[in-house]
């Protein structure tokens, strides 16, 4: 048996007697981001809002507008008070969920 094999299934003895059951491979932060929308550019595709600069995709962002989910990410204006859900993606911030009032 080679050595690598032996300390990988001592190391996941080890882990597994002491409760471990699941390694998290993600270094994604989430972040709740909330203020007025100061800034939108590109059709409501970027957003700046609470100091920081938040991606809205079309698909994998949940939108809601006045309590209406599934708006259109163009109908995000300026002076809005919004919170945002986000992750970072590919090197940006972009947001799960955005509800905004």
């Amino acid at each position: 048996m080679k050595i690598s094999t032996i300390v990988f299934t001592s190391a996941l003895a080890i882990g597994l007697a002491t409760g471990f059951t699941a390694l998290s491979t993600s270094s994604a932060s989430a972040e709740s981001v909330k203020g007025k929308v100061t800034g939108v550019k590109k059709e409501g595709r970027t957003v700046m809002m609470g100091g920081k600069k938040i991606s809205i995709s079309g698909s994998r962002t949940n939108i809601c507008i006045k309590g209406a989910c599934d708006e259109d990410r163009a109908k995000i204006k300026v002076g809005m008070k919004c919170k945002a859900n986000a992750a970072i993606r590919k090197g940006k911030l972009e947001a799960k969920k955005i509800s905004c009032k």
